[in-house]
């Protein structure tokens, strides 16, 4: 019997370590198991926690945008000056000739129709000021971007006097600007 018993104990010895070895790789397994969930649990806890902030503080910086920026009231509105303006230089002894087709800038309804109801006041100054101009400084870009703001000066100035606003015209612009 304890012939057996001995028989019972090397073989359960045996089959101790055999199981035993194999517990050692189910318990390494568990454990990386846990460690891959503990990991996946932690990244998804940082991208919703962490990552929230972000979109949220990007949707504040855009709406701190939003409130800086005003959106335009109507799209750009170009009011074409028709017929183009023709103007006679006397440069030295010969007779010079301007010729340029001009539209104005607005974004306000309002403004577009102020340029249409006054453009015989308009024309009437857009023609004194290009009269009044020097022929050779013309020629030169920096002379054409002078007038431009001089006219769109100019035109503020009448839309002003005659609607009381004084932001309607954004800009003066040449579509055609020939000089002989």
């Amino acid at each position: 019997m304890a012939a057996e018993q001995d028989l019972k104990l090397d073989g359960g010895a045996e089959g101790e370590e055999g199981s035993s070895g194999g517990g050692k790789k189910k318990l390494i397994i568990i454990i990386i198991a846990v460690l891959l969930l503990l990991g996946g649990g932690a990244g998804a806890a940082y991208f919703f926690l962490f990552m929230g902030d972000d979109e949220a503080a990007a949707e504040e910086g855009a709406e701190a945008v939003e409130e800086v920026v005003e959106e335009p009231e109507i799209p750009a509105q170009y009011i074409i000056l028709k017929p183009e303006f023709v103007v006679s230089f006397q440069v030295g002894t010969r007779q010079r000739f301007l010729q340029a087709n001009i539209e104005v800038m607005t974004r306000k309804q309002t403004i577009a129709d102020a340029l249409t109801l006054h453009e015989p006041m308009i024309r009437s100054n857009i023609i004194r000021i290009l009269g009044e101009q020097d022929f050779n400084a013309l020629r030169t870009p920096e002379g054409r971007i002078a007038l431009q703001d001089e006219l769109t000066a100019a035109l503020a100035q009448i839309i002003k006097r005659e609607t009381g606003q004084s932001d309607g015209v954004e800009a003066v612009l040449f579509t055609d600007f020939v000089m002989q």
